[in-house]
């Protein structure tokens, strides 16, 4: 299998939330913050936030699907640019489409995603 297009609507969707919601709206996990503090210590929020703007609203973003049992909601994996480094992330958007759940930024662990060929 190889990367898919991510759909649209999940692209709009995200690309909302983070261009217009609050802390109540893009909730983040603890994993999440400290992970990326420890790859890119200077970074500002505002930084990620716009590198994941960038990724989502290019023109043809690919990542992999991901099934999680918790929380609900629709994830998505990928790669992004941060800070001029190749860079895992992964969003959910909750069932009410007005919420997102940020899940990874942060320097690859692995060379491919889920959905990748890596032979």
């Amino acid at each position: 299998m190889a990367l898919q297009p991510i759909p649209k609507a999940w692209l709009r969707q995200v690309s909302a939330v983070l261009r217009t919601g609050t802390s109540r709206e893009i909730q983040r996990t603890g994993d999440f913050s400290q992970r990326l503090q420890h790859d890119f210590p200077s970074l500002f929020d505002s930084r990620v936030i716009t590198a994941f703007l960038r990724f989502l609203e290019s023109s043809n973003p690919h990542g992999c699907p991901v099934t999680m049992d918790y929380p609900a909601g629709e994830t998505w994996e990928f790669w992004f640019t941060l800070d001029g480094k190749r860079t895992y992330g992964k969003i959910l958007v909750r069932t009410d489409k007005k919420r997102i759940l940020l899940l990874s930024a942060h320097l690859p662990e692995k060379q491919w995603l889920r959905c990748e060929e890596h032979n």
